[in-house]
């Protein structure tokens, strides 16, 4: 059976006690962090390997998904028509993304007046963010997802056109079916780490870190609130959606966005979920797993307001064409922002290498409550993306062959 043709959905039976699972999970996390901090920092190391291990499943679904999607554009009426509404609408919703995060940074002046004494922070940068974006290595690295989606795009495209399309369908039926069968097993372990990561973020970084860098955490939280109930809220509303239905209806989805601070760890899930809610599966399995990779709004807002961050707190004066620069840069770089826990800083320190005017002397301050962004960042990229399916799929509605 395929991933796209399941009756009774994974997150209507499991997630409904995974929920109960995972609040317990959080209490016991907070708890432990709070009370035994040396057996949480070592707890880090389990939910580190476990996203791993979860992105080398995710990513061959969504190369999968994806490729699934192409070939099934030949069974949607005026396909061109649904490819261009979606460029439009990822182009204009993370560019009002971007702009979003310059508005709230230049309102609100996070980076200004801090009073922070670097000294009495925590500003070491783990070694796994010191990476040389000049190497071919790394450049390959940081950009493994646009890679995986420029090949799974050119394979479904050579297989639409193949005399052997259906054969190759039903190969990628089966695949995708074991995939997510695996994934199935592997999120029941899912509590366990997310015990970990929330014993692993209060033991490191706790109250004491965020004080100082409040102002930066709230910009982008209010940020994020905004994007969410305002712009979403109000494309919605011009596409007569029901945003807060459709949230509610996801909400065990979101829950798990949340607590992982991944917004891939629902992606095998939000198919079952908005196929159950009479969303075209066709037009989702083109449109979601692009988004994952195109439509990263919460990326483009963390990005933004973090830039703003370090202009003010280093009093650097740009010019328009400087921010017009930085726009361009970051609306790129925001695309290496969709992977495990952290990637949303390293395509920060992408943006920083690329522009070349602002320091990274003490990027490791942002890193020090990345952690507390990290959840705001994640679930904004998800629901922004699952909207955008809903919404794209809502217009199409009437456009699949009947046969």
């Amino acid at each position: 059976m395929s991933l796209f043709q399941t009756r009774k959905t994974f997150t209507s039976q499991y997630l409904k006690n995974l929920t109960l699972y995972v609040f317990v999970a959080i209490i016991g996390g907070v708890l432990t962090g709070q009370y035994a901090p040396e057996l949480s920092i070592k707890l880090g190391v389990v939910s580190q390997y476990f996203f791993r291990v979860l992105e080398m499943l995710i990513l061959p679904v969504i190369f999968m998904a994806i490729t699934y999607g192409i070939c099934h554009l030949s069974d949607i009426k005026n396909a061109s028509r649904v490819v261009w509404q979606t460029v439009l609408y990822f182009l204009i919703i993370s560019s009002v993304g971007i702009a979003l995060g310059f508005i709230f940074g230049f309102a609100v002046q996070p980076g200004a007046n801090t009073g922070i004494d670097i000294t009495k922070l925590n500003t070491a940068l783990p070694e796994n963010f010191e990476i040389d974006d000049r190497s071919i290595g790394s450049v390959l690295y940081l950009n493994r997802h646009g890679i995986f989606l420029m090949l799974s795009i050119i394979i479904g495209v050579s297989m639409n056109r193949s005399t052997k399309r259906e054969h190759f369908l039903k190969i990628l039926d089966y695949a995708l079916s074991a995939f997510y069968t695996i994934i199935k097993y592997v999120y029941i372990i899912l509590p366990l780490i997310i015990f970990c990561n929330i014993a692993y973020g209060i033991s490191i970084y706790g109250i004491n870190t965020l004080l100082p860098l409040s102002k930066v955490v709230a910009t982008v939280y209010l940020a994020d609130i905004v994007f969410i109930f305002g712009v979403l809220g109000f494309v919605s509303y011009l596409f007569k959606f029901n945003l807060l239905k459709f949230l509610l209806n996801i909400k065990e989805e979101i829950i798990m966005v949340i607590t992982t601070s991944s917004s891939k760890t629902a992606f095998p899930m939000i198919f079952e979920k908005m196929e159950s809610e009479g969303y075209n599966r066709k037009i989702l399995g083109f449109i979601i797993p692009l988004g994952y990779n195109f439509n990263l709004a919460g990326a483009c807002i963390y990005l933004s307001v973090a830039c703003c961050f370090l202009i003010q707190f280093y009093s650097i004066s740009l010019s328009v064409n400087d921010y017009i620069w930085l726009f361009i840069i970051i609306s790129i770089t925001s695309k290496t922002a969709s992977g495990v826990p952290g990637s949303g800083f390293l395509a920060l320190i992408f943006t920083l290498n690329r522009f070349g005017k602002i320091p990274l002397t003490d990027i490791a301050l942002l890193y020090s409550v990345d952690r507390f962004m990290n959840e705001a960042r994640s679930v904004t990229n998800f629901i922004g993306i699952a909207v955008s399916g809903a919404i794209i799929s809502k217009l199409n509605q009437n456009q699949i062959h009947s046969a």
